[in-house]
């Protein structure tokens, strides 16, 4: 079996735990918990100050346990010995610590498929990390310290059971994996560096790696799709409180609002109806951006599909909103169609490769917006038969 040991004990500055702190909508434990998880374990156990629970620990026993990860917390390392067996792989990561994924996997390898790879990752002794917190990055011998990061046998685990319960379990196995022959792995200076490796020591270094962190992560947004571009500075601004909910939140709004927009429509105001609908939009171009930003922020491969989902039935729905607001309920009018066509036809374009016209014709928030203004003049059927002959001319000049 493949076991992943953290610790909630140590402490910042101010005196919050490290594991705690919050990084990116989520806490420094949890990044720990996504990356064990991307290293193939199949059990994580946490060395924490008490076991009574806490919301933290809650929430991290509930995310493990839905992807198939046992989740043990321990009050002390004497159960340590019990829980990992001798043949099993033991991965260690330093308390507060928040390092690299790509690094640490090309260090240990590892994955659901992959062999984990047995080796302590060391940096020098003159790096700025080794002499800034000494006593984290422990020294091993007279050149190198440990860089956070270890993968040993479960053998010498059952040395524990010879210290003392005060001890520290962390600083322990690192010298019992040492003793076994578990080989050092040395960080080049470039592998280690303040942008991707992370000891929550100081509320003010966490917020310094979130912003570069989320700056890094961000998509980059087209200037000529003006909505993507705000909904990329509003989710920058609002990741820290909002990873895991915010796109959620933002989708469940839209798709609700675009409900009430259609009822708007529907019912004879169709400058209002549109008005909505185009903030709906906005809502849902902000769910996708937080999804989006999510999925780089957590290394996920690809966007989950829901997302895609969203945008078609925000589209459908406003197409919907446009038939109605050129004929309210009960009317039948065969202009209505004009509605779903210029939607239709936007879609199309918004298809690669043409960038440019591919941005702003994905851009529904400004269209929408434009088509309310138009209704609000007494404008919208000649403004939509104007958009949609517009679409069509780009998709027939498009290479």
């Amino acid at each position: 079996m493949r076991i992943g040991l953290m610790a909630a004990l140590r402490r910042s500055d101010d005196g919050t735990l490290r594991a705690a702190m919050p990084l990116a909508g989520r806490s420094v434990l949890a990044w720990q918990a996504a990356l064990l998880t991307q290293l193939g374990v199949e059990r994580v156990l946490c060395l924490t100050e008490s076991l009574a629970a806490t919301d933290d620990i809650l929430d991290l026993q509930h995310a493990l346990e839905a992807h198939g990860v046992q989740f043990h917390a321990l009050r002390g390392f004497a159960a340590l010995p019990a829980l990992v067996r001798a043949e099993d792989d033991l991965v260690v990561l330093l308390d507060g610590l928040v390092p690299d994924p790509p690094v640490v996997r090309a260090i240990l390898g590892g994955g659901n498929e992959g062999r984990l790879a047995r080796a302590v990752a060391t940096i020098p002794a003159d790096h700025p990390l080794a002499a800034a917190h000494p006593a984290d990055f422990e020294r091993i011998d007279a050149g190198r310290h440990w860089a956070g990061v270890l993968a040993m046998c479960g053998a010498p685990v059952r040395h524990l059971s010879d210290f003392p319960e005060d001890a520290d379990a962390v600083s322990l196995l690192l010298r019992l994996a040492l003793q076994a022959g578990t080989p050092a792995r040395d960080l080049a200076a470039r592998e280690l560096v303040a942008e991707n490796w992370l000891l929550a020591e100081s509320a003010a270094e966490v917020r310094r790696h979130e912003a570069d962190l989320v700056a890094r992560a961000a998509p980059t947004a087209d200037w000529h799709a003006p909505s993507a571009l705000l909904a990329a500075m509003l989710v920058r601004a609002l990741v820290p409180r909002g990873l895991a909910q915010g796109g959620l939140v933002a989708g469940s709004l839209a798709l609700a609002a675009l409900l009430v927009a259609v009822m708007l429509a529907a019912f004879g105001f169709p400058a209002a109806g549109l008005t909505l609908a185009a903030a709906a939009a906005f809502g849902c171009e902000v769910a996708r951006t937080f999804a989006a930003l999510a999925a780089r922020l957590l290394r996920e491969d690809r966007t989950p599909r829901a997302w895609a989902a969203l945008g078609a039935a925000a589209d459908t729905i406003s197409a919907v909103a446009l038939w109605f607001a050129l004929a309210p309920w009960p009317e039948w009018l065969p202009l209505a169609v004009l509605g779903p066509v210029a939607v239709g036809l936007a879609r199309a374009v918004a298809r690669p490769p043409a960038a440019n016209l591919s941005a702003i014709a994905a851009d529904r928030p400004v269209m929408l917006l434009g088509l309310a203004l138009a209704a609000g003049i007494g404008l919208l059927p000649e403004a939509l038969a104007c958009l949609a002959l517009g679409l069509v001319a780009a998709l027939l000049l498009r290479r």
